[in-house]
């Protein structure tokens, strides 16, 4: 197996479209079951640290350590260690401006920027099970494309309005032009983000659209991310992931169980609950997609 056989990234061509909800809340949930997890955060807004609490007090480095390793040609290391047990992070933030700089210029000059973060991610990644890589808006193309450059799966968040469909055209778009490098790549799923739970023909439509763009190569997951705006926001607000607060405030059976014995959580009232539930069949049908997928080559 290779080294970065489990590096998933998180990417689609347009923001707001759950990347790093789906991001966090699957890296938590993995490492709670038990995989020793490792994620990046990308994106200069940091908001891997928000959702994970450590934005809010003071513990995030802005990318700061990120920048320094790629710039120096440092091998990764983690940040913040068991920020919740078995994940580790490396944080990122306004720093990563710098870096988005940095690797489009060696890109314009012909040199190869874009490999920058898999050549750093390499002698790290075999520590982990996982290595979970959220990614910024499509306009900072040179880490989005860097974050391909380092993966082997992609997965695919996206909403049903017309804005996040032609958005995929972009991602697309990027994923063919770093194919050439990194020929292991290759999208996991599409996920449907912020669709009512009852909204079956809208479902329907969008599935369709992201088929007509992506085609037979990014399966849609079953599991669909549901809208629950509020529940989000406190989430945020509070530093907790989605089902963390759904098993403090409606004490609904640890998720985590569910995921690592491989079946449907026990249902609770509530909406926390239920988008908790959410995230957690999005992480089963991920791991379960990867390990069948894994399975003719071990």
């Amino acid at each position: 197996m290779s080294e970065m056989q489990r590096v998933i990234t998180f990417a689609t061509g347009k923001g707001g479209t759950g990347k790093t909800s789906c991001a966090v809340n699957v890296a938590g949930l993995a490492a709670a079951a038990g995989w020793r997890t490792l994620l990046i955060d990308l994106d200069s807004q940091g908001n891997c640290g928000h959702d994970l609490g450590y934005g809010w007090n003071g513990r995030s480095d802005e990318g700061a350590g990120l920048v320094n390793c790629l710039v120096s040609g440092e091998a990764l290391k983690p940040v913040l260690s068991d920020v919740r047990p078995n994940l580790d992070v490396i944080p990122g933030g306004s720093r990563l401006d710098d870096l988005d700089d940095l690797v489009a210029g060696r890109e314009r000059r012909g040199d190869d920027g874009v490999s920058l973060l898999r050549d750093a991610l390499r002698p790290l990644a075999p520590e982990y099970d996982l290595v979970i890589i959220d990614t910024p808006p499509s306009r900072r193309s040179a880490l989005v494309l860097s974050a391909l450059m380092a993966a082997r799966w992609i997965v695919v968040p996206t909403k049903s309005d017309r804005s996040s469909i032609e958005g995929l055209r972009k991602l697309a778009e990027q994923v063919v032009a770093v194919r050439d490098r990194n020929p292991d790549l290759e999208v996991l799923g599409a996920v449907l983000f912020g669709i009512g739970s009852s909204a079956t023909v809208l479902r329907q439509h969008a599935a369709d659209d992201v088929r007509n763009v992506l085609g037979d190569a990014a399966p849609l997951f079953e599991s669909v991310i549901r809208h629950a705006q509020a529940v989000a926001d406190d989430s945020r607000e509070k530093g907790r992931l989605v089902y963390e607060l759904a098993e403090v405030v409606h004490n609904a059976e640890p998720y985590w169980i569910a995921l690592k014995e491989g079946r449907r959580p026990q249902r609770v009232p509530g909406t926390a609950p239920a988008l908790a539930e959410d995230y957690a069949l999005l992480a089963q049908e991920m791991l379960t997609r990867i390990a069948e997928l894994e399975e003719p080559s071990a």
